[in-house]
C-alpha cells in the first residue's frame, strides 16, 4: 500500500508541474498578443496620418509628432505588461519637500507657514430677548408710514392739488413736515405721540451742538474781557515772582551777591540809619545820584525798544496786509458840493493814509462821487470820517467870495464786501458831463454807482421843489 501511495503522489506531483508552466505560457501569450495589438493600432494610425519628412530625425522631432506621442496609445507599456516583477511601489517614493504629521497622518508642505493645523472653534452667539420683536415693530411702522403717505397722495389727487408737471410746479412744492421729528423718535413707541416711552426720559438735558451762521465767519473776533485792577496787580505779581525766582535761589545758595538796597528820599533814614545820622548831606547827594542813574537807565531801555522809522512802516504794512486777508470791503459816498479846501484835503489825505484805493469823481458843478475800497477796519474808519467828523455845512471863502454851504450833505450810497478790488490806486477825476463820468466808471465795471447816484439826487431835488 505504501508503494501504491507513493506512486500516486509522484503522479500528482508530475501533474502539477505542467499546470504552472501552462499559466506562465498563457501570460506570455497574453503579453505578446497585447504587443501585437498595440503594433497594429500604431500601424493603422500612421497610415491614417502619414508623418512628414523631417531632416535629422535622430536629433529633432516635429512638433506634430511630439503632440501625437503625448496623447492616445503612443505611450510606453506598463511595467506589469512587460513581465518585470521588480516594480517599485508608489509608497516607497517619498517627496523631500513634504513632511509627515504624526497627529493627523497627512503630509503638508513645511514652506507654507500660513496653513493653520488647528481647526477654528465656533462660539455660540445668543440673540438678546426682544431683538426680532423690535425689528418686526420697526418694519410694521415703516409699512404704516408708507400706507399713510399713499393715502395722502391719493387725497391730493382727488382734490386736484397735485402739481402740474408741464409747468414744473413740482420744483416749487413745499415739503410737508415729517410725521415724526427725529428728536422725538427715541421717546415714542411706534412713532405715536400718544404712546410715550417713559423709560427713555431722564433728568439730563440734551444740548445740541450749535452751528454758526454763514455770515458769522466774516465777523471780527470777540474782544477778551477786561481784568479789574486787583486782578492786573495779582497777575503782574505772579509773573514777577516767576521771573525772579531763579535769581533768588542763586542768592540763597550764595552763587550771586544780593542786589544793593533801592534807596529813595522817602526811605533814606530807614535804610541808611547810621550813615544818614553821621553825614546826612553827603548821603542825600549820593541817593539823588542813584535816582538819576536809575532814571537814565529806564529811559535808555525805552529808547532801545523803540522801532526805527523803517521798522515802523514795515509793521504798519504787515498789519494792513493781515487785515486785507480777511476780505475786501467798499463804500460809496455822494457829496452835494465838494468845494471846501479843507474837505478836499481830508477826503484825499485820509484815503492815502489808510491805504485805500478808489476814486473821487467830480460831475461838473453838480455833485461828487467818492468810491473807496480796502480792508474792513480802514473802511469803517473812513466811513466815520465822511459821515460824522467832517462838518459839510461849514461855509468857506473861495476867490475872496464867501460860499454858503448850508444844506450840504454827504450820504452813504452803498457799502458791502467785494470778491476782488476794482481799482489799483487812488485817483481824482473830473467829468464835464454825466455821460463822460459813466464812460469813465464803465472801464472799472462800476457805472451803476453813478447811475444810482443821479437817480437819487433827482428824486431829492423833486421833493425839495414840491415842498
Amino acid at each position: 500500500m505504501s508503494n501504491a501511495k507513493r506512486s500516486m503522489e509522484n503522479d500528482g506531483s508530475r501533474d502539477k508541474r505542467p499546470k504552472i508552466e501552462d499559466k506562465s505560457l498563457n501570460r506570455q501569450d497574453a503579453i505578446m498578443k497585447a504587443r501585437e495589438r498595440i503594433a497594429q493600432l500604431k500601424a493603422q494610425k500612421s497610415q491614417n496620418n502619414p508623418k512628414p519628412l523631417i531632416e535629422n530625425r535622430g536629433k529633432f522631432r516635429a512638433e506634430e509628432e511630439i503632440k501625437k506621442e503625448a496623447r492616445g496609445l503612443n505611450v510606453e507599456l506598463h511595467p506589469l505588461l512587460s513581465g518585470k516583477a521588480d516594480v517599485l511601489s508608489t509608497s516607497s517614493i517619498e517627496n523631500p519637500n513634504l513632511q509627515k504629521v504624526n497627529k493627523r497622518g497627512y503630509q503638508i508642505n513645511p514652506y507654507l507657514d500660513s496653513i493653520s493645523q488647528a481647526r477654528p472653534k465656533r462660539e455660540l452667539e445668543f440673540n438678546l430677548k426682544g431683538k426680532y420683536i423690535k425689528e418686526g415693530n420697526e418694519i410694521r411702522r415703516q409699512q404704516r408710514l408708507v400706507e399713510l403717505k399713499k393715502k395722502i397722495d391719493s387725497s391730493t389727487k382727488k382734490a386736484g392739488l397735485e402739481p402740474d408737471l408741464s409747468i414744473r410746479e413740482d420744483l416749487y412744492k413745499i415739503e410737508q413736515p415729517p410725521l415724526v421729528e427725529w428728536w422725538d423718535e427715541p421717546f415714542l413707541v411706534n412713532g405715536d405721540y400718544n404712546n410715550i416711552n417713559q423709560e427713555a426720559i431722564s433728568m439730563y438735558i440734551y444740548h445740541p451742538i450749535p452751528i454758526n451762521a454763514p455770515w458769522e465767519k466774516h465777523l471780527p473776533p470777540l474782544k477778551p474781557m477786561y481784568l479789574t485792577k486787583k486782578e492786573i496787580r495779582k497777575l503782574r505779581r505772579n509773573e514777577r515772582f516767576e521771573r525772579n525766582k531763579e535769581m533768588q535761589d542763586k542768592i540763597k545758595l550764595g552763587l550771586e551777591p544780593p542786589p544793593p538796597p533801592k534807596v529813595k528820599l522817602s526811605n533814606l533814614m530807614n535804610v541808611l540809619t547810621s550813615e544818614a545820622i553821621k553825614d546826612p548831606t553827603a548821603v542825600e547827594q549820593r541817593v539823588r545820584k542813584e535816582i538819576e542813574i536809575r532814571k537814565q537807565e529806564h529811559l535808555a531801555a525805552n529808547e532801545s525798544r523803540k522801532l526805527s522809522k523803517e521798522d515802523k512802516h514795515a509793521k504798519i504794512e504787515a498789519k494792513y496786509a493781515k487785515d486785507l486777508q480777511k476780505g475786501y470791503y467798499t463804500a460809496v459816498f455822494v457829496i452835494d458840493k465838494l468845494i471846501h479846501p479843507s474837505h478836499k484835503f481830508k477826503v484825499d489825505t485820509n484815503a492815502k493814509q489808510l491805504k485805500l484805493v478808489g476814486t473821487v469823481l467830480y460831475i461838473s458843478d453838480q455833485f461828487a462821487l467818492v468810491i473807496v475800497e480796502g480792508s474792513e477796519k480802514n473802511i469803517k474808519f473812513y466811513k466815520k470820517l465822511m459821515l460824522n467828523r467832517i462838518k459839510w455845512e461849514e461855509s468857506t471863502i473861495i476867490d475872496e467870495e464867501k460860499v454858503d454851504l448850508n444844506g450840504n450833505k454827504c450820504r452813504l450810497l452803498w457799502e458791502g464786501q467785494l470778491k476782488n478790488l476794482h481799482f489799483n490806486k487812488w485817483t481824482i477825476f473830473r467829468a464835464n458831463t454825466e455821460e463822460f463820468g459813466v464812460d469813465y466808471l464803465r472801464q472799472f465795471g462800476l457805472d451803476n454807482y453813478l447811475r444810482e447816484a443821479i437817480v437819487q439826487i433827482k428824486t431829492l431835488n423833486d421833493l425839495k421843489v414840491n415842498d
